[in-house]
């Protein structure tokens, strides 16, 4: 099984960070953060093709916390840069889930 050290985020903006999307980095992760940062100007470099702005960072990975479920979000600051966060979903917390129908409020555990 492959460890993954680190991945690669893309972002395509419009003028003015006005409208951002997510887009296809070059690999799912990499082994090493060296390995990411070597390859991510080029990967920002194609990725400008149809975009008028694009952002790109490395986010360094726990290798031994990757194989759970894992949230990756994303923003563009003040300062207009990338900021990449990586939470690790817990898999033994209890999830509630509610929700609303047209007799009765239902929650559900």
């Amino acid at each position: 099984m492959e460890h993954i050290a680190a991945i690669m985020m893309l972002v395509g903006c419009s003028p003015g960070n006005i409208q951002c999307t997510e887009l296809p980095a070059p690999a799912v992760g990499f082994e090493t953060a060296e390995e990411c940062q070597e390859l991510l100007r080029p990967a920002i470099h194609a990725a400008r093709g149809g975009h008028k702005v694009v952002y790109g960072k490395c986010t360094a990975v726990d290798p031994a916390l990757f194989i759970e479920d894992a949230t990756i979000t994303w923003d563009i600051t003040p300062s207009k840069e990338l900021d990449v966060r990586i939470t690790f979903d817990d898999p033994t917390a209890p999830m509630m889930v509610a929700g609303k129908s047209d007799r009765n409020d239902v929650i559900s555990n």
